[in-house]
């Protein structure tokens, strides 16, 4: 069975950002930290794994050290979202608190020569890059998943409440501990996505139209160094360096983020969400009311994502009925707070002519399932996006075309809440844009080599001529949709890109964070490590 291809095109900001401005130009906070243990970990000559790994539980107290065949040490590979991707390490460790992840990298920092590959760090194991997972060993952080509520005694803009944000916490963690608080976040679209590798990648939230992007709501997070030394950085203190390389950059590897301090907004209420379907025989009437809505919207509240889909019959979980190989178009339309009557005015194009209509509510906590039943585990996939500034019919129909030939040939702006510069965080996303993400799932490993050529020669290439072709300024892609042949300049910018060299080298100087998207610092390429550069 080959099953569920999604193409999906998906609105970022719709209103301009000339007076934007991030949480953290407003905010200078700072929140203490833990004492950095003294262990003679880092100063210890180990002759084995086995020897180094019993010292280290030793060192680590409590905290569980899970080998093959064990239970917690299957569910953290299970966690793994692309199949693919996921490896079996000699060990799994879960540090509980802060210290234990010092110990772990004061440790990692004397015996990490006894490894071919470098530790990883995993938060949720959605990320498809591979950073999250090695054959040596997997520092698995969920048990650092507490959600604390930082209240502020007056309610204005300046003054919403503060949440502390465990590294390994999982959105669905959050959202449960913020129900019934009248507070919510700019977190994950599903519940199992980490909270973590979401920040480090931007973080487009449902709720990103009205407040931007997630990490430009944060004011500083709590790092443990490679040498084990904990800091607290923000935009104000001698870390802002680090700071800035985790707005948008933080895969290539500066620390292990234990906690991190974002702000929080008022709980909007009832969310409106209304599914509705056509099937191809209406595709060009769909995509004209498409391309004039994002021209024309202004609304902050709405959010939407238009879909192409294709489904196995024998295998349907769809939120609608689809017909034997149909390929259909989906919007999922979603309004936050207001009404159902705002609702119908804000999306009442879309409602003439659909072939199926199916209205629901829900609230922020339960929000997240919405998505997630068309996310399962256990299948080979793609996930790679592209950043444009705009949308035409002919955009529509060329894209779909694409993915009708791959699916074919497999079956015989942020409303004010923002930088004011494309340099103020490490991921360029000053101009507001469109996103054509490709998300594919298929049970067949021989199908894999095919997924990935079709969308590098034909969907990323024609996404490429279309925005080169339309005289709109630089646009960058989203960290957390690239591919592994997305372009760096494409991504980071040149200038941006180099910065975060540099921050890498000072604060990795031996290139040990080196799973996933590894940066061409001096240390990575003469360890044969980098795959990432301007070339």
């Amino acid at each position: 069975m080959q099953s569920i291809l999604f193409f999906w095109n998906l609105l970022l900001a719709i209103l301009p950002a000339a007076d934007a401005i991030t949480v953290w130009q407003r905010r200078n906070l700072t929140y203490p930290t833990p004492d950095t243990p003294a262990t003679n970990l880092a100063f210890t000559n180990f002759y084995s794994k086995i020897d180094a790994l019993s010292a280290l539980k030793s060192a680590l107290g409590n905290a569980t050290i899970s080998w093959p065949m064990e239970l917690e040490y299957g569910s953290t590979v299970a966690r793994v979202w692309t199949t693919q991707r996921r490896t079996y390490p000699d060990a799994v460790i879960y540090p509980e608190t802060t210290e234990q992840v010092s110990i772990l990298m004061q440790f990692y920092s004397s015996a990490h020569a006894l490894w071919t590959d470098g530790f990883a760090i995993m938060g949720g194991g959605h990320a498809d890059f591979g950073g999250a997972q090695s054959p040596s060993v997997i520092i698995d952080l969920q048990k650092l998943a507490a959600t604390e509520i930082i209240t502020n005694p007056q309610k204005n803009t300046l003054d919403y409440a503060i949440l502390k944000v465990g590294g390994g916490a999982e959105a669905g963690d959050v959202y449960n501990a913020l129900d019934s608080t009248g507070w919510a976040f700019l977190g994950p679209r599903a519940a199992s996505i980490g909270v973590g590798g979401f920040l480090l990648g931007g973080g487009i939230a449902f709720q990103t139209n009205r407040y931007g992007v997630a990490n430009d709501n944060l004011v500083g997070i709590e790092v443990v160094l490679v040498n084990g030394t904990i800091v607290y950085a923000n935009p104000y203190n001698e870390y802002s360096d680090l700071f800035w390389a985790t707005t948008g950059g933080g895969w290539f590897g500066f620390g292990v983020i234990t906690n991190f301090y974002i702000q929080a907004y008022p709980d909007p209420g009832e969310v409106y969400v209304g599914t509705i379907a056509w099937g191809e025989d209406k595709a060009d009437e769909v995509f004209k009311t498409t391309a004039s809505w994002w021209e024309n919207n202004r609304n902050p509240d709405a959010f939407p994502a238009l879909l192409y889909y294709f489904k196995d019959p024998t295998h349907i979980n769809a939120l609608v009925p689809i017909k034997h190989r149909q390929f259909t178009l989906q919007l999922n339309a979603l309004y936050f707070g207001g009404s159902q009557v705002q609702f119908n005015e804000t999306f009442g194009l879309f409602l003439k002519n659909a072939d199926s209509i199916q209205f629901e509510t829900f609230s922020l906590k339960t929000l997240q399932q919405y998505l997630l039943v068309n996310y399962p585990y256990g299948y080979n996939r793609l996930f790679y996006g592209k950043s444009h500034t705009n949308s035409t019919p002919e955009f529509y129909q060329s894209t779909f075309a694409i993915y009708k030939e791959t699916v074919n040939d497999v079956f015989p702006g942020w409303n004010g809440a923002g930088p004011t510069s494309n340099a103020e965080t490490a991921w360029p996303h000053l101009t507001s844009a469109h996103i054509t993400l490709t998300s594919g799932e298929w049970s067949n490993s021989n199908t894999t080599e095919w997924m990935y050529t079709q969308d590098r020669d034909r969907m990323m290439t024609y996404l490429r001529g279309f925005q080169s072709g339309i005289g709109e300024p630089s646009i960058f892609d989203y960290p957390n949709y690239i591919a592994p042949y997305s372009k760096t300049r494409e991504v980071w910018g040149e200038e941006n890109f180099k910065r975060l060299l540099g921050i890498k080298s000072k604060y990795d100087p031996k290139c040990l964070f080196s799973r996933g998207r590894v940066p061409a610092t001096e240390a990575c390429v003469l360890k044969g490590l980098s795959n990432t550069s301007l070339d």
